[in-house]
């Protein structure tokens, strides 16, 4: 029986899929996303070029980028890496808010910790001793179970707002209705029920008090966190349209210019649901 620990290889993963049973993908990618902004902009701005140099080009006149799956990849870790690049940026000189104020990669990473690494030990501990089998419905999870599940709490949040009392039943009701759900059958109501609920335990510790950082977070400033937070924990964006529509496009158009004008053009060559604000029509 495991106890919810994990390898650090799945943490620093970057590959465009996760099988990690151990933290059931609830750590997939986000300290190797983080730990990009502790690096200086030369190294991100490298990462940046080597991803540039990986796309393919058709051979029309002007090439445009060929609509393949490798370069919808290579754009949205572009993207990933523009991210760790706005994290990086100490907040201006003369700011509105008085020390201590957390800092963007501080939120982010606040919130990952109350979240997901110390949210899946009290889960891997329930899902042992309940679900029949265990290991399935941690396998299950990595299928972007936890990506779905911070989108559904970005949505909850964007329509409540302050009913907060409400957003942990409509989360619950976004993954079990998510287009993937039918890939996890081990992920069953109860199952949704039990991490929802731990989630929700966290996020409410994060920015209401148990994390001191986290005490005078805006609304705005949580919902960007957690945008963040579902774009470095998913394991493939390129295949995941609610995460693209829910989180990524609003960090490209958020006003502090957190994606380039660059990436933001490569994802519109590559995502129709990137060009139009029709978030109904997903393409998976």
């Amino acid at each position: 029986m495991d106890n919810g620990k994990h390898s650090p290889r799945c943490e620093a993963a970057q590959q465009h899929r996760c099988r990690c049973t151990e933290c059931g993908g609830s750590q997939h990618g986000v300290q190797g996303w983080l730990d990009q902004a502790s690096h200086n902009y030369q190294f991100r701005q490298r990462k940046r070029e080597a991803f540039e140099s990986g796309l393919v080009w058709t051979k029309h006149r002007p090439p445009r980028l060929e609509q393949n799956r490798g370069n919808q990849e290579i754009s949205t870790d572009r993207a990933r890496v523009d991210i760790a690049d706005w994290l990086a940026v100490p907040p201006p000189a003369g700011s509105e808010h008085r020390e201590p104020y957390p800092s963007p990669v501080q939120q982010v990473t606040a919130l990952a910790e109350m979240m997901t690494r110390g949210a899946w030990p009290a889960i891997a501990t329930e899902l042992n001793r309940a679900a029949a089998d265990a290991t399935s419905v941690k396998r299950e999870l990595t299928n972007h179970g936890w990506c779905d599940l911070f989108i559904g709490l970005i949505q909850a949040i964007e329509v409540t707002r302050h009913g907060f009392n409400s957003i942990p039943e409509k989360v619950k009701g976004m993954i079990l209705g998510s287009a993937l759900q039918a890939n996890r059958p081990h992920v069953t109501e109860a199952v949704v029920g039990l991490i929802v609920d731990k989630v929700w335990q966290g996020f409410q510790a994060a920015a209401f008090g148990a994390v001191p950082l986290l005490d005078l977070i805006t609304n705005e400033e949580a919902l960007r966190a957690l945008r963040i937070l579902a774009v470095f924990i998913c394991p493939a964006p390129a295949q995941h349209a609610a995460v693209r529509q829910h989180a990524l496009k609003p960090l490209g158009d958020d006003a502090t210019r957190i994606l380039t004008d660059q990436t933001k053009t490569r994802l519109a060559e590559l995502f129709a649901d990137w060009r139009s604000d029709a978030d109904g029509q997903q393409t998976e």
